[in-house]
């Protein structure tokens, strides 16, 4: 007989895959909406739940996907940025919500094209193409066609006393472990301790046993007592039975005379039985209650030792617990004090292998920041104020380069370097041309408050440059974080070229970021050693 499935064994089998993507999406979006999950860990999962509703339902997908361009762009990874984009655009495309999808593939072209993601670049566009031919905008679709043309064309023609305060926290750090080791040592006398109540344990068993064994031989001594006066009285009551054998011989006189006796004689060894029994009851009373008074005490003595054992394992315990918590804290103040001086990837190189080997990038974006008249304001000023006043313009410039993740090289005297582009996280110029423009705005607005109060103010020229660099750590006392490299010195060149309150660009950076601002050309310009440089100021951020 052969088997045929059941009509609903086929349909379990066929709704089988989808209950078991419907419980894996369900486990990402509860991963996804812990406050524990990190940032990086929701983006993969909002890739994968994209993905896993890409064919069930395309807007979900696409608010999933949308969603991880966010995340992408707060972790400052461009091209997972773009690609979420992209990816999203896809989602509405294929809910036929035309507008929304051609807005994001939109914005995925310009995220992909000023960071040369070149496939993603040419993939919206063609999207775009295909849309605008769907609804009969032959305009619109001739329009990226020969932008498509003209991005093919154009990317074929281009081919300290931080040291010192480390040692002191190593040398705290040192201190508190060998706090830590007495206390350790301490643990371990007072478990000697417990092993000498162990061993007073064991004796005071021995002498419980002996005790035991007395109160057995009195007990064994006073059964062989009762047997006695089981036989003394089972002889009593034999001679009894042979006197009442001889009554019936007697005269009622002797009889009577014979019984008073005898009953006499009964209620005599009726009391000698119950004062015999009513002694042994006593003295067997008396051994128990000296047993449970033994054994009580014991049972106090242990239950007092343990409490003791008890109060000081957990008193040892707590001064661990707090050494510890002061060995992380001050290891956190060790971590924070190297993130202030060195980016996080060389800081945990050199706490793993106490040194840091040089690392070259191929495109770095170095900008250079100097203030122009300011020997003439330092004559106006105060050492204090001036010092206070170069402090609040680099405080800020800090906080400015932050927001987009550049990292800060050093400051020699008034001048300021950082460079982005030294992680994968940041490899455009647009970035740092952002944060050159928001210097510039900073710059001027406190010109003008100077100015209304007749104080002295700083201005600035900003030179910026993209090309390869060699960076890496100097020295073994006071660590110096610095970068090498002609690109630093054609930075330096751009910047000696600059007028204040400008922007100046090479020509590298400004291929690399052409399409996200304004650009003024100023042609090609002698810089000192370089000989003539093709340069641009940046006007400002091109309106979309």
């Amino acid at each position: 007989m052969k088997y045929v499935p059941t009509l609903g064994f086929l349909l379990v089998l066929l709704m089988l895959p989808l209950t078991l993507a419907s419980q894996s999406a369900a486990e990402l979006n509860s991963r996804l909406n812990k406050s524990s999950t990190s940032k990086s860990e929701k983006l993969d999962i909002c890739f994968k739940l994209g993905a896993i509703y890409a064919t069930r339902s395309p807007q979900t997908s696409a608010d999933y996907y949308h969603r991880a361009s966010l995340l992408a762009s707060e972790l400052g990874e461009k091209s997972r940025e773009a690609e979420a984009i992209y990816l999203s655009a896809e989602g509405l495309m294929r809910k036929r919500d035309y507008s929304a999808a051609a807005a994001r593939f939109n914005q995925a072209w310009n995220t992909s094209r000023n960071y040369g993601l070149r496939e993603t670049a040419l993939s919206s566009m063609d999207r775009l193409e295909e849309m605008a031919s769907k609804q009969n905008d032959l305009k619109e679709a001739l329009k990226w066609s020969r932008e498509k043309v003209a991005y093919l064309r154009e990317n074929s023609g281009r081919s300290t006393s931080s040291g010192d305060a480390m040692q002191k926290l190593e040398s705290q750090i040192s201190v508190l472990q060998s706090e830590k080791k007495l206390l350790l040592d301490k643990l371990a006398e007072i478990s000697g301790q417990s092993e000498n109540l162990g061993n007073t344990y064991k004796e005071t068993e021995a002498q419980l046993q002996e005790i035991r064994e007395k109160a057995s031989a009195e007990i064994s001594a006073k059964e062989e007592v009762i047997t006695q006066i089981t036989r003394d009285k089972q002889r009593i009551d034999s001679i009894s039975q042979n006197r009442n054998r001889l009554v019936s011989k007697l005269t009622k006189e002797q009889l009577a005379d014979s019984m008073i006796k005898a009953q006499q004689d009964r209620l005599i060894q009726e009391q000698k039985r119950q004062v015999a029994e009513a002694e042994l009851g006593k003295q067997q009373s008396e051994a128990l209650r000296n047993i449970l008074a033994l054994v009580s005490c014991f049972v106090l003595l242990l239950a007092f030792l343990f409490y003791i054992r008890f109060r000081a394992k957990k008193r040892t315990a707590n001064q661990l617990e707090k050494k510890n918590a002061i060995i992380e804290e001050e290891q956190k103040k060790i971590d924070g004090l190297l993130l202030n001086i060195l980016p996080p990837a060389i800081a945990q190189e050199l706490k793993t292998h106490n040194k840091v080997a040089a690392q070259r990038y191929e495109q770095a974006t170095v900008m250079f920041i100097d203030f122009t008249g300011f020997t003439n304001v330092a004559e106006k000023l105060s050492p204090e104020d001036l010092v206070q006043e170069l402090d609040f313009c680099f405080s800020n410039f800090d906080r400015i380069i932050s927001q987009y993740n550049i990292e800060k090289i050093k400051t020699v005297g008034d001048a300021y370097i950082c460079a982005s582009g030294l992680s994968d996280k940041n490899s455009s110029p647009s970035d740092i041309v952002r944060a050159a423009l928001e210097i510039q705005d900073f710059l001027q607005h406190v010109r003008a408050t100077r100015m209304n109060q007749a104080l002295p103010f700083f201005e600035a020229r900003i030179g910026i440059h993209t090309g390869p660099v060699v960076a890496g750590v100097v020295g073994k006392k006071k660590f110096a974080y610095d970068i090498w490299g002609d690109t630093v010195n054609i930075a330096a060149r751009m910047e000696e070229s600059c007028e204040p309150g400008r922007v100046n660009v090479s020509e590298n950076a400004y291929w690399l970021a052409k399409y996200e601002f304004d650009w003024l050309s100023r042609g090609k310009i002698a810089a000192k050693n370089k000989g003539m440089m093709d340069m641009y100021y940046v006007q400002g951020i091109k309106s979309i």
